[in-house]
């Protein structure tokens, strides 16, 4: 028995959340400030990507959580209406994949907040409830724009990889002494990582980054990480990051299918989306009950 796992513990419950970070052109354009056609074409084969998802998860019958740029809502809306009719989750991901690191003061950085939300709340006819930054770091000015603007929940981080947290301001990190640890906030903290995130495993982005691994090698990472969540943990939620332009190549597909399958056969794993997720996790906790932290 693994120590993580208690004799005594409860019967697993693991939640499996699937997001797509639907960047399409945008990611190249932006951050990269690239003119290239053919990386344009990259972009744009998101929409063939997007597409696929759409029809495997309403063949599946599984909610998921899409985090829009702005400038995709603005150049592919039609796809992104079906993201929305077919009753997925929206949520923040800037305008023109932005970090806000990039920007030079609070002013940008709001502007560009309210211009993506903006954005989104046309799409959907909602406010988002959840973030995941374009890249960059989220800095405690972030954080409080995110507060400020009332977001439930941040996936740009995690302090643990299988279990929500709850978000900090404050921390000051020092070199001649411990990290002082700021406090924890009323924004749920749902687990990111690389290792599941497809970028890495299957991006090209020149000599530089060769991601370009197999499906099956991809199929066993993810799916060893989520075997040790459900035999060794027992409980918490599963957060995969895939991009459309990535993961909506037919290889891929067919191995996200198995993947899904995998899962969906295991015992007491239920799919949800993400801001039902941290609603619940926010049901049962607050910030700074010792009691109720899940670290």
């Amino acid at each position: 028995m693994s120590p993580e796992r208690p004799p005594d513990a409860p019967d697993s419950r693991v939640t499996v959340c699937l997001s797509f970070d639907f960047d399409a052109i945008s990611i190249w354009t932006g951050p990269r400030g690239s003119r290239s056609p053919n990386l344009t074409a990259r972009g744009e084969f998101s929409t063939i990507g997007a597409h696929r998802l759409l029809d495997l998860l309403d063949e599946r019958s599984l909610p998921s959580t899409w985090f829009i740029p702005g400038h995709t809502i603005d150049t592919f809306g039609d796809v992104c209406a079906r993201v929305v009719s077919d009753g997925h989750e929206v949520g923040y991901h800037g305008y023109c994949h932005e970090a806000p690191s990039s920007k030079r003061d609070e002013a940008d950085e709001r502007a560009i907040l309210t211009r993506s939300m903006d954005c989104l709340e046309r799409l959907s006819g909602s406010t988002p409830v959840g973030h995941r930054v374009p890249g960059g770091n989220c800095g405690d000015r972030w954080i409080g724009l995110l507060i400020e603007h009332g977001f439930s929940y941040d996936s740009s981080m995690a302090r643990n990889d299988y279990a929500p947290t709850w978000c900090r301001l404050g921390d000051v990190p020092t070199t001649d002494g411990p990290h002082q640890f700021g406090g924890e906030v009323d924004l749920v903290q749902l687990p990111f990582d690389w290792i599941l995130d497809d970028w890495p495993y299957f991006s090209y982005d020149g000599p530089t980054v060769q991601g370009l691994r197999t499906p099956d090698h991809v199929y066993d990472v993810w799916s060893a990480e989520f075997d040790y969540l459900c035999d060794r943990v027992g409980s918490g939620v599963f957060v995969l990051t895939m991009h459309p332009q990535c993961i909506g190549r037919g290889s891929r597909m067919l191995m996200l299918e198995r993947l899904i399958d995998h899962m969906a056969s295991q015992p007491s794993v239920t799919f949800a989306t993400m801001a039902a997720v941290a609603d619940e996790f926010r049901a049962a906790a607050k910030p700074g009950d010792q009691a109720n932290r899940r670290l």
